[in-house]
């Protein structure tokens, strides 16, 4: 490539390879059984042909096989063919017709015809002259007298042939379905880090407003706050001294695995500056390398990042940090991410040697999280810093940050190794420490490195070299430097032109290759070489920007589910850059390569068995990312319910109560809704969301997926969740709206369906403290239970006629109406005895009936049909008959009036009919107590029939836990303030404190979904477990929330 030597490819097994080839070798690769590689490529000869003889033994003879690698490596098999021979051509019987020079072109040529195939292109006439034939229609070929595509046929050969070929397709079918599905996986964590940045932004926003009503005296904590959060972005680098972190001696953290970690003896020279000797580093490299070894002691690791930020801070002054790679034959080592696996950087120390001066390795971010190695790779590469501060060198990624440590496992990791006191601490040591790291890095004036990549404005190198970059990773881009320091670490590469969006997320941008042009020539550089994102194809590295641009990912089988191989980028002044690819074995054996005398016999051995691992267990790398794959669309079918129902609903077009759909538009609402760049065709058959008839039934797909509270944790969910209910309903009916306005309310159209406007504007106005989710929760359950009902009704019924997209998710106003009902009647608030409410109860079933007749016998049109007429509706005509000063309301006066001409029936049912118990009756259905009856009233006291149903229950309280569930980060993050202790408990009042300052962050963001009603928050909280000191135990609370398949497992409760 201009301005770019070509790389040493070696992928595949060749990877490990050392021995020099001439030029013209081949390998094995990962994607086929041969293949030729760039000049250049370090390769042993004999393992090669072994591997390819091995790889040939389609045939069933040593012969065969050997035939055929002398063949494919270069061997004159056969200089000249005879008209008549039999061969075979592109794998396939041919039959030689013609030997010899064509008008066409200059040389000799065969020409052959198939016989069994139409692999050719004519019948053996070419541009007007015919030179054999005429065969059959495109069974005839020309091809050069040294064409590779001959070879002499055998009946060997043939079926080693069709049996490569069969392989091949299989493998390239598995290699389309195994790169979709990287590909999504990929697109999906990518995302998963984009909502942990917003989730930031409400942390950073509820610690605002903590800070805020701390410093107005408002809230009503208990406990002492930390110190108030700076709001500037700029943040004072804190001293070591600051983070509070005892750097105590080794012995007093104890263990048995622990207690033998290796001390660390740090000397200390006459001007300060600390080293350590290459005794003490090489005993913590075989303290690590043994399999079930300990972490080093806190106080160890205390003493190692204090040692390590007094290096940074005078090392790296800038953020760009410029290395000049060593004299021949030194060289830099340029890794990936590693994220915390351990195995893949030992490997590739074992591989490529260790630091030293000679041969400078440089880690491109992202060593922390997702793996459980990532503090014993720091602890490496700190020593081996301190030993020699020019051999090792580390750019910050975007995972060297606490933003994404809080999530993705390096917190976790700190305190599993070493409690929650010291684990914290440490974590905070490190997150200072990660602040001193350069962002990017220059090679020899040439090649530029850096995490992510490049910005959504043209920045030069002197801009970098300025930048104030000690200070923590923004949440958005905002303007001015935050653009290079939010860029640096989460751009991505993409094929087109400009700066374009990042399937990441909103704020992230992608770089295309007239950026990276424009960069390379402001600077006189050669290339970009980045990290950030696991390949597509699965390999160890990627090309963009015709080779302009290379990414780098040293992880092998990221996460133990992706199946990809780890790459290394080699370095070397004027010589080609060079790429290996690898898959690291696990610890124990590579503790047996070392001990082996001949080391590079056991590398080749151990990498051709490692890659052969790594192609066996793509299918079932696969198979793993898929189930990853639908627990995030678990997640989003449960975040987006409402979404997909109003989506599916509107093109709807099955009979009324049916609820399908076909399975193409089913894949168009997830696309829509979720993330178009899921396998949605996959995942429905994986997820086997469809019949045999190819259709959906979308509200069983919707209610399959749950948040469920899991008291596995020692926690109920019972109380608070029927707290939480019972006040939502009881606020619903203690609104006190007249007939005709709560209609108005509900239906402002007037055309007997209520939408999810009209629904929202009823739960305003009666000021009901719900959420926008929870109200759109509430009317899919009221649709979906309207449908149920339909479903059985007479087919010939109106109820069985076709929904048209017009009244596609509304719900017809009674219907409505007679569900929103309580499961039993809400006591008065006048009736103190209980013996009286218990005779009000009793007699309500016979009020209702008699009201009922009454209606059916005077209000209702004569012959009019039942399905025409549910309760509320029959309910609503009775209550507006009877009310004779036409105001809205019932007054006792007319109740009484009104139900004193049904005595006849009522006494049939047993209840009694005089002025005084009528009376009686009257103020038990006055729920809001002040003298008259509105129309909830009187459906809440004659329909108590359970009408609600589990299901719709079940709805609104998912809301409660969802919107728990996707903001556990920013819960998290508020709780802690208030948590000095760390032992994951606080005050009631704190707990709602903290809540309350998340569900305002959401809200001024926009995102007031998944925000909470205070009433709702001191429901919840008022009905938690106390612990014996009267705290709630936040830690278990967050963790008792999961999302359930309910086809699979039971709902925990």
């Amino acid at each position: 490539l201009p301005g770019n030597p070509a790389p040493r490819d070696c992928s595949g097994r060749a990877a490990a390879y050392q021995q020099p080839l001439p030029l013209g070798g081949a390998c094995l690769g990962p994607e086929g059984p041969l293949r030729s590689l760039l000049p250049g490529l370090a390769v042993n000869t004999a393992i090669t042909a072994a591997a390819v003889a091995e790889d040939a033994a389609g045939s069933s003879t040593a012969a065969g096989a050997a035939r055929n690698a002398a063949h494919w490596l270069g061997s004159s098999a056969m200089s000249k063919w005879n008209v008549g021979d039999q061969v075979l051509c592109h794998g396939k019987v041919a039959v030689v017709r013609f030997v010899g020079e064509v008008k066409f072109a200059t040389g000799s040529f065969v020409g052959v015809e198939f016989l069994k195939a139409s692999a050719g292109k004519h019948d053996g006439a070419f541009e007007g002259v015919r030179y054999f034939g005429p065969t059959a229609p495109e069974r005839a070929l020309f091809l050069r007298m040294e064409s590779e595509a001959l070879m002499p046929y055998t009946p060997e050969d043939e079926a080693a042939t069709i049996l490569q070929a069969q392989v091949r397709r299989k493998e390239a079918t598995e290699q389309v379905q195994f790169a979709k599905t990287f590909k999504a996986y990929s697109n999906m964590e990518s995302r998963g880090e984009s909502e942990r940045l917003i989730n930031n932004v409400y942390s950073k926003t509820a610690s605002t407003i903590l800070d805020d009503e701390a410093e107005h005296g408002e809230g009503g904590g208990t406990k002492p706050m930390p110190p108030k959060t700076p709001k500037t972005p700029m943040v004072p680098m804190p001293s070591f001294e600051a983070l509070q972190l005892e750097v105590e001696p080794e012995a007093s953290d104890g263990g048995d695995i622990t207690a033998r970690a290796p001390r660390l003896d740090f000397i200390v020279d006459d001007v300060g500056r600390t080293s350590v000797d290459r005794a003490c580093l090489d005993a913590v490299l075989r303290h690590v390398k043994r399999p079930g070894a300990g972490p080093l002691t806190a106080g160890c690791m205390a003493r190692l990042i204090k040692a390590g930020m007094d290096l940074l801070r005078k090392e790296y002054t800038s953020a760009l940090n410029e290395i000049e790679s060593p004299q021949l034959p030194g060289r830099v080592v340029v890794l990936g991410d590693t994220h915390g696996q351990l195995e893949d950087v030992l490997w590739l120390f074992f591989e490529h040697g260790e630091p030293s001066a000679n041969n400078v390795y440089l880690f491109n971010g992202d060593v922390a999280d997702r793996g459980t190695g990532a503090t014993e790779i720091m602890a490496l590469i700190l020593l081996f810093k301190i030993w020699d501060p020019n051999c090792i060198h580390m750019n910050r990624g975007n995972h060297e940050d606490p933003i994404m440590n809080e999530t993705y496992g390096f917190r976790d990791e700190c305190v599993d190794k070493w409690g929650v006191k010291k684990g914290n601490d440490l974590f905070n040591a490190f997150n200072t420490l990660f602040q001193y790291l350069p962002l990017a890095s220059l090679i020899d004036n040439e090649v530029f490195i850096v995490h992510g990549g490049l910005w959504r404005r043209d920045f030069r190198l002197a801009q970098l070299r300025r930048l104030p970059f000690r200070r923590p990773l923004p949440e958005r881009p905002g303007v001015g430097t935050d653009i290079l320091l939010f860029d640096s670490v989460w751009s991505d590469p993409h094929e087109g032109k400009g700066i374009g969006s990042n399937a990441r997320g909103d704020a992230i941008v992608s770089f295309g290759a007239d950026v990276t042009r424009r960069f390379l020539k402001a600077d006189n550089l050669r290339l970009v070489v980045r990290s950030h994102q696991v390949p597509d194809s699965g390999n160890g590295y990627e090309w963009h920007h015709a080779g302009k641009t290379l990414t780098v990912f040293s992880a092998s089988n990221y996460c133990g589910d992706c199946g990809n191989l780890g790459g290394a980028l080699i370095l070397m002044r004027g010589e080609q850059d060079q790429i290996f690819e690898h898959w690291a074995p696990p610890l124990e054996e590579l503790q047996l390569l070392e001990e082996e005398a001949d080391r590079a016999q056991a590398r080749i051995r151990s990498q051709a068995r490692c890659f052969s691992q790594q192609k066996a267990s793509r299918k079932k790398a696969r198979e793993r990312m898929e189930l990853d794959i639908i627990r995030r669309v678990q997640e989003l079918v449960v975040r987006r319910k409402a979404e997909l129902f109003e989506y599916w609903a509107e093109a709807d077009t099955s009979p009324r109560g049916v609820f399908c759909i076909p399975a193409t538009l089913w894949r168009e609402g997830c696309a829509t809704i979720l993330d178009d760049s899921m396998p949605w065709v996959r995942l429905q058959e994986a997820m086997g969301v469809a019949d045999a008839n190819g259709q959906v039934h979308y509200v069983k797909f919707l209610t399959r997926y749950r948040v469920a509270f899991d008291c596995s944790f020692g926690l109920s969910a019972a109380g608070w969740e029927r707290a939480v209910w019972s006040k939502l309903m009881e606020t619903l009916l203690r609104a006190d709206l007249p007939l005709r306005e709560a209609l108005a309310a509900l239906d402002a159209t007037s055309d007997g369906l209520v939408s999810a406007v009209e629904f929202a504007r009823l739960i305003e106005s009666c000021h009901v403290r719900i959420t926008p989710l929870q109200s759109r929760a509430l009317l899919r359950s009221l649709a979906v239970g309207q449908g149920r009902a339909a479903g059985t009704a007479d087919p010939e019924q109106s109820w069985s006629t076709t929904a048209t997209q017009a009244n596609a998710g509304r719900v017809s106003v009674w219907d409505m109406l007679g569900r929103l009902t309580v499961s039993l009647p809400v006591a008065s608030a006048s009736t103190a005895e209980p013996e009286a409410a218990q005779w009000a109860v009793s007699m309500l079933r016979p009020l209702a009936a008699a009201v009922l007749d009454d209606a059916w016998n005077r209000v209702v049109p004569a012959g009019a049909p039942v399905s025409d007429w549910p309760v509320a509706k029959v309910l609503a005509a009775w209550f507006e008959d009877v009310d004779r000063t036409h105001n809205g309301y019932l007054d006792e006066e007319e109740f009484v009036a009104a139900v004193a001409t049904l005595a006849p029936a009522l006494q049939k049912g047993g209840c009694p009919t005089d002025t005084d118990s009528l009376r009686r009756l009257a103020r038990y259905l006055d729920v809001v107590g002040n003298g008259r009856i509105n129309y909830f009233e009187l459906m809440n006291g004659l329909t108590w029939e359970d009408s609600l149903g589990n299901d719709f229950r079940e709805d609104v309280v998912e809301t409660l836990h969802a919107s728990i569930f996707f903001n556990i980060a920013p819960m998290r993050a508020s709780l802690r303030r208030f948590d000095l202790e760390l032992n994951g408990q606080v005050t009631p009042e704190d707990f709602v404190k903290a809540w309350r300052a998340v569900s305002t962050a959401l809200t001024a963001a926009g995102d007031g979904n998944d925000s909470l009603g205070r009433s709702q928050i001191t429901e919840i909280a008022s009905h938690l477990q106390r612990t014996p000191s009267g705290e709630i135990d936040y830690e278990a609370f967050l963790r008792s929330f999961r999302i359930v398949d309910t086809h699979l497992l039971p709902t925990p409760r």
